[in-house]
Order: C-alpha cells, then sequence, then structure tokens
C-alpha cells in the first residue's frame, strides 16, 4: 500500500476544512470533501483487507531518534476509518439547516482528518500526535457550539484527556528507550517494537493503558464523559461516542497487545475485572438518569466495557466480536444521539419526563428510535447481537466467571433503554409535556436515518464481510502468546 494513497486520505478533510474556512457557505464544501473522504475510503477496500500490517515498499527515511513519517493501513484500521467517514457525512447532513459559521463545519472535518490519521498511523510518535490533534477540534466543538455548560465541559474534556495523554508519551518514551538499549536502534514503528519484562515493563504497561483508559473510558475516569456528551451538540456527540471512544480500545489491539503478547496475557484477569465494572456501573447510572443525553452517554460507558471484555479474552471468537461491537456502539449510539439531536431541536427539552405519546404525532421518528433502541440492546437480526454473541463466546472460553458480567451487561441494557423508549414515546404525556410542539421527521432526516437503520439491518442479517476484512490482524493477535 502506497504511502501516498494513505497520506491522501488524512490529508483530504483537512485540506476540505481549510477550504470551508474561506467560504461562505461552509455546508457544501464540508458534504463535498466528506462524501468524497468516504468515497475513498471504499477505494482502500481491496488493498487494506488482505493482511495484518504491511511493510509500505517507500516508506519515509527516519528523522531523530528514528522517528519517521510512517502509514499503513489493514482491515481493523479500515473499519474504522470507515465509521469515521461515514459519521462524518452523517454530522454534516444532520446539522444541514442549522445557521453554523464556517468555523463549525471545518471543525468536523478537522476532527476527521486527525482521526484517520490515528488509526492509519504505525509510528508510535505519529500516533500520538494525531492522538493528541483529536483534542483541539472537539474542545473547540463543544465549547463554541454546544449548550449552556458547554465552556465547563469542554474544559473537563480536554484536561482529562490530556491528564491520559501525558502517560501515554511517558510510556511511548520509556518503550522506545528500552527498546533501543536491548538492541541498539531506534524506531517508533510499533510493529517493530518490544516490550521489556519485569517492573519495567510493568511499569511502561501501566503508563500506557492509564492513557488508553481515559479514552474509553474505564470507571473511575469517565467522569468526563457524560458532561461531555449532555453540552455538546448532537454531532458533536455523534462523533465523541461514535468514534472518539474507540481510539482506546484500539490502542490496546494496536499497541498493547502486540507489544507486550505475555503482560497482557498476565494481566488479563485484573484488566477484565475493570471493564466488567465499566459494564454494570455504566448501566446503572444509565437507569438512573431523566436526561436522554445523559442516558446514552452512560450506556457508552458500559458498551465500551463490553467491547473491551471481548477484546481482552485474547480469542478468535472474543477479539472479532469485540472489534465488531465497536463499529456496532458507533453506528447505533451515533444514530441515537442523531434522534435525541432532531428531539431536541423541536421541543427544545431532554428530560424523559418532559414527553409522551409521541408515537401519534411523530411516527416515523418513533420508528427509528425504536429500531436503534433494539439494536442497541442487542436484538437478533440486527448489528448488536451478533457482537455481543461472540464477544460472550469469547469470554466464555477464556474466563468462564466473567460471562455472567457480560449477561448482566445485556440485561441491564434492556432495562434502561426500553423503559425510556417506552416512557418517550408510548406514555402518557404529562401536565409539563412538550410533546405538543415535536412534528416529525423531514426527507432529510428519514433519509439519514433511513442509510443508518438499513446499516444496523444488513451487519445483523449477513455480518461476514465486516468479519473477513476484520479478521487477518486480529487472529494474528491470537497467535501472539
Amino acid at each position: 500500500m502506497s504511502q501516498a494513497w494513505l497520506t491522501f486520505f488524512w490529508v483530504l478533510p483537512a485540506a476540505g476544512g481549510l477550504v470551508v474556512l474561506f467560504s461562505r457557505q461552509g455546508r457544501w464544501p464540508a458534504l463535498c470533501f466528506s462524501a468524497a473522504t468516504a468515497l475513498y475510503g471504499l477505494f482502500l477496500l481491496g488493498p487494506a483487507s488482505m493482511g495484518a500490517w504491511h511493510v509500505p515498499a517507500n516508506a519515509s527515511a527516519s528523522w531523530a531518534f528514528g522517528i519517521s513519517y510512517l502509514l499503513d493501513c489493514d482491515g481493523l484500521s479500515l473499519s474504522l476509518c470507515w465509521l469515521t467517514a461515514f459519521l462524518t457525512v452523517a454530522c454534516v447532513v444532520s446539522s444541514w439547516n442549522k445557521p453554523f459559521s464556517p468555523g463549525y463545519w471545518a471543525a468536523f472535518l478537522f476532527l476527521e482528518s486527525a482521526l484517520l490519521g490515528v488509526f492509519l498511523a504505525r509510528d508510535l510518535f505519529l500516533f500520538f500526535v494525531f492522538w493528541e490533534a483529536v483534542l483541539v477540534p472537539m474542545f473547540f466543538i463543544i465549547g463554541l457550539w454546544g449548550m449552556e455548560g458547554r465552556r465547563h465541559a469542554a474544559m473537563k474534556f480536554f484536561l482529562f484527556t490530556f491528564f491520559g495523554s501525558i502517560f501515554l508519551l511517558l510510556g511511548s518514551i520509556a518503550l522506545v528507550t528500552r527498546h533501543h538499549a536491548a538492541t541498539g536502534v531506534w524506531t517508533w514503528d510499533i510493529a517493530a517494537l518490544k516490550g521489556p519484562g519485569g517492573l519495567a515493563g510493568l511499569a511502561i504497561f501501566t503508563a500506557m493503558t492509564l492513557g488508553f483508559a481515559v479514552k474509553i473510558p474505564l470507571v473511575p475516569l469517565h467522569t468526563w464523559l457524560p458532561d461531555a456528551h449532555t453540552e455538546a451538540p448532537a454531532a458533536g456527540s455523534v462523533m465523541l461516542a461514535g468514534v472518539l471512544l474507540k481510539m482506546g480500545v484500539y490502542g490496546f489491539l494496536r499497541i498493547l497487545w502486540p507489544v507486550f503478547p505475555q503482560l497482557s496475557q498476565d494481566l488479563m484477569p485484573w484488566l477484565m475485572m475493570l471493564a466488567g465494572v465499566n459494564v454494570v456501573y455504566g448501566a446503572l447510572c444509565a437507569m438512573a438518569q431523566k436526561d436522554l443525553k445523559r442516558l446514552i452517554a452512560y450506556s457508552s460507558v458500559a458498551h465500551l466495557g463490553f467491547c473491551l471484555l471481548g477484546v481482552l479474552s485474547r480469542t478468535p471468537e472474543g477479539l472479532l466480536g469485540g472489534s465488531l461491537q465497536l463499529l456496532n456502539h458507533g453506528l447505533t449510539t451515533g444514530t441515537l444521539f442523531l434522534l435525541v439531536g432532531f428531539l431536541y431541536d423541536r421541543g427544545h427539552r431532554r428530560g424523559l419526563d418532559e414527553y409522551g405519546e409521541l408515537y401519534a404525532r411523530a411516527p416515523w421518528m418513533t420508528f427509528f428510535f425504536g429500531f436503534t433502541t433494539m439494536a442497541a440492546v442487542g436484538l437478533p437480526g440486527l448489528n448488536g447481537f451478533v457482537g455481543e454473541f461472540m464477544s460472550l463466546i469469547g469470554v466464555a472460553r477464556a474466563m468462564g466467571g466473567f460471562v455472567f458480567i457480560g449477561v448482566a451487561g445485556v440485561t441491564l441494557s434492556a432495562a434502561y433503554a426500553l423503559p425510556a423508549f417506552q416512557t418517550v414515546f408510548l406514555g402518557a404525556a404529562g401536565r409539563a409535556s412538550v410533546s405538543a410542539k415535536v412534528t416529525d421527521l423531514d426527507g432529510r432526516e428519514a433519509s439519514l436515518l433511513w442509510a443508518l437503520c438499513g446499516a444496523m439491518l444488513a451487519i445483523g442479517l449477513y455480518p461476514a464481510p465486516l468479519l473477513r476484512v476484520l479478521e487477518p490482524y486480529l487472529l494474528g493477535l491470537v497467535m501472539v502468546r
């Protein structure tokens, strides 16, 4: 795979962001560049799904301390690039009728560019640069175009994630330094690095795990997430839940597992315990919420814990199921945040008890919200079921006791999602209800939701093509012991 091809992939939305900044109507250039990026991602399907990390023929020469501009792409990275590209298009379309300045549309393209860089970087230093670059546009999306508490939420988001990044940087420097001491070669190539053993290896592994844990986020490092989701604009919440939270689990799959194969295996029970806490704690917090956005935000804590639980099993079923569930969560939760945004645009409220009987006033919104909720709780035939089922099989094979935590997470997800849907759309409208202000979806919104829900149905009925894209790299991790 040519470096130029992959460079064009992340540069295209960045160039679009610059064009948008100097245009009068930012939405049209934003749509064109985001759609072009998504189509280009499909063009890369063939070369990237053939195996694990490739060895580029024209990699750039190394700079100081072995740092190099090195990109690569396989099925895992490409699938997350697809998710990023298609959700960016959804964000642009969903915000189409809002009077945002060109900076709003440009921020999403810059965010897309940085996210693509994270998933394409093979050099660890370059990975960290893109990892940090993601913070900047997301900070402005929350802080400039969010709700009333946007400044506090944006600052909290930035400080928490920057705190985690410090540990990630320190761990990366220590890893490369120890590799140089052992081999005499300076390199930041993730495919070439091997972590040390003993206390030094444990310290580096812990530091990098802490950096990834903030982004997932793992309890108790999760407190920035509900505030960020609540105050962000709807499209910002889509990207935050749909893609940004995936970066932490991607770090486990891309860096920690290959670089520390034995240590990650030895620490598996402890890590699975942390993931299990996420599953139960996130679900219980979601059950206590009266704000739709906060409910979905806490559900993300639970769902990402479930994804990590499958990935940590290090079995073929668990790795494939957990990785597939990363994509499923981005699709379903992103759609739920879009629907809450459409509802808020009409009623200007997010409280569960502030709506009722919407099925009569907004039948299509009721249908899409119900459909997506069923996908989120793992109804057989929809995308959520496949990933959950495979993850549970993997967890049962690796450490059977933890499968009960996974089953509890699936059960609790229905316990908070279905009552919320029933209250808002099927329950009786109370005195303080604003349901009378709610109108049904327009053609643009319905078309977008048909596409997203169609993808959920397609993955649920026939996930084999997507699993074939993921298999080469993930099955390679099973053999790394």
